[in-house]
């Protein structure tokens, strides 16, 4: 993929940015080691990242009626999309819905064992989440195209302007060592190791403080 712009331009996802940024997620995270393991255990995994994400994207992130979730997009000077950032703001259901319920239209069947391992990442994110309302960074992503041209910080940037605006903190997960540097920069710092006795790979959940006030 070319990138024709050295300065992503960034906006708010809509509904119709449903299947460029589904596949874009579907790309980049098919190879991340967590959602790998966890889609891995499906019958056809690309299949059911595919569904899983298309899901998540059209009942919570691209839903107008759900304010509570919002995408942000990165594109080019030619409209192409060069990343995505998923967020939930303080106190939300969540992308799966109430108490791990699956949102309407998941297909069980597609996801097969890969639906246990869904709700076993889940409850092991929310038991570390603050206690206090926080902004939650659920996904992000760029095209490989795109790396290292500053899109993921841009995003980043962009959501944590939100936060600070609300004075609150913003929590997310990371996966790699890789990306939790990443978040570093931005202020986040570890809170726990993610460890599921083997069943998942470890990984680290982070959290920013808040930003004093001017």
């Amino acid at each position: 993929m070319g990138v024709t712009t050295s300065s992503p331009h960034l906006r708010c996802a809509s509904p119709d940015d449903l299947d460029a940024a589904r596949d874009l997620l579907t790309d980049v995270f098919l190879v991340d080691p967590l959602m790998s393991t966890i889609i891995g255990a499906a019958p056809e995994p690309r299949a059911a990242l595919e569904h899983l994400h298309h899901v998540e994207l059209s009942a919570t992130y691209l839903n107008p009626d759900h304010p509570a979730s919002l995408g942000d997009l990165a594109v080019d000077d030619a409209g192409r999309l060069l990343g995505v950032a998923l967020w939930d703001a303080p106190d939300p259901a969540g992308p799966l819905g109430p108490h791990g319920e699956p949102p309407a239209g998941l297909d069980l069947e597609l996801l097969g064992d890969a639906w246990e391992l869904c709700l076993l990442d889940g409850t092991m994110c929310e038991a570390e989440r603050p206690a206090e309302p926080h902004w939650y960074l659920y996904m992000i992503a760029v095209a490989p195209g795109a790396r290292d041209t500053g899109t993921g910080a841009a995003l980043l940037r962009r959501g944590l302007e939100r936060v600070d605006a609300q004075g609150t903190v913003a929590h997310l997960e990371a996966t790699t060592r890789r990306a939790a540097s990443f978040y570093g920069r931005h202020g986040f710092v570890d809170s726990a190791i993610l460890n599921s006795e083997g069943r998942l790979p470890d990984y680290w959940a982070m959290t920013r403080p808040k930003r004093r006030q001017h």
